[in-house]
């Protein structure tokens, strides 16, 4: 699996624009989930996909995803966001990396549900690295 051979299915699947891209930082988060992946695999898990899933990974893999997509700057909505939409969700939604392993089409349904996702992840700027919002603050200042 290779990040240009992902991200352009992703975009041809989503109809992705760059500010999209950006957004989600889609090849930042799919080096992350991979490298999660891979290491899954070679302890021998029987399905690596499932050490990023937000439900069915241990305790301990789901804090350092978790800590990993923050380091990205991702809000808590947004880290939910990228999170639901690569990895999958409880509700039945397989999540574009097993969307994009099995070589399968996305239905209607689901591109509509992920296009909901990059909404939010479009929604409100990411964080700094730092955690630190960049804001500044201007008052009146009177003579």
């Amino acid at each position: 699996m290779t990040p240009d051979g992902f991200e352009d299915w992703a975009i041809d699947e989503l109809d992705l624009d760059e500010d999209d891209i950006e957004a989600m930082k889609l090849a930042a988060v799919f080096d992350l989930f991979i490298s999660r992946i891979e290491a899954a695999r070679a302890r021998g898990a029987a399905d690596p996909l499932q050490t990023v899933t937000a439900k069915i990974a241990g305790g301990n893999s789901r804090a350092s995803t978790k800590r990993m997509l923050e380091q990205l700057g991702f809000s808590p909505s947004q880290r939910r966001a990228v999170h639901r939409l690569l990895a999958g969700s409880p509700s039945g939604w397989p999540g574009l990396l097993r969307l994009y392993v099995d070589r399968r089409a996305m239905t209607r349904e689901q591109r509509q549900y992920a296009r909901r996702q990059v909404k939010v992840l479009r929604a409100q700027p990411a964080r700094s690295r730092s955690g630190s919002s960049a804001a500044c603050s201007a008052r009146a200042v009177t003579p």
